[in-house]
């Protein structure tokens, strides 16, 4: 009687973590849902078409080229969706969300995008980001001959201290 007891009582010990990683694991769940993080991979997949006629342009794909590029882009926009999904992406992503945030964490943020201003956000972010993206690029369109220059400049001064030495 007195092994049954003990077993009894570790089995308990040992599965009150096991049901609070998954309650845990289910707020990070349901936070990333409310934050829009399964459906920002739909963005990801429609970001696609603009890279991969910056890749035809890279590639100098040719008119008589394009029926073949396009199918094989298709290929490989089928394979990054069968293989880079919510379903292979979401596990990570909550352990990620565990290792990093605490519990009181995960409530307060599940609370912010479970709320009116939280699901405002999730629905105008795409936007910002897009804009965003716009004003970076727009930016390094002035710094980059800058960098270009330093680093011209930089490349002189290293062959003539290795001339020196």
């Amino acid at each position: 009687m007195r092994k049954v007891l003990m077993i009894i009582i570790a089995a308990l010990s040992l599965s009150g973590p096991a049901v609070a990683n998954t309650a845990q694991r289910d707020t990070v769940e349901a936070l990333l849902i409310a934050s829009g993080a399964d459906s920002a991979l739909d963005a990801v997949y429609a970001q696609f078409d603009g890279m991969f006629a910056n890749m035809a342009e890279q590639f100098k794909i040719e008119e008589s080229e394009r029926a073949s590029f396009n199918k094989h882009m298709q290929k490989v926009n089928l394979m990054l969706q069968e293989e880079m999904n919510w379903d292979t992406l979401k596990e990570p992503m909550i352990d990620l969300y565990l290792a990093h945030y605490t519990e009181q964490e995960l409530q307060d943020m599940l609370a912010f995008y479970q709320s009116e201003t939280g699901q405002s956000v999730v629905k105008k972010m795409p936007e910002v980001m897009a804009a965003s993206m716009q004003v970076t690029q727009q930016l390094m369109k002035d710094v980059y001959p800058k960098i270009m220059q330093m680093s011209k400049a930089y490349s002189e001064e290293l062959k003539k201290q290795r001339a020196a030495d």
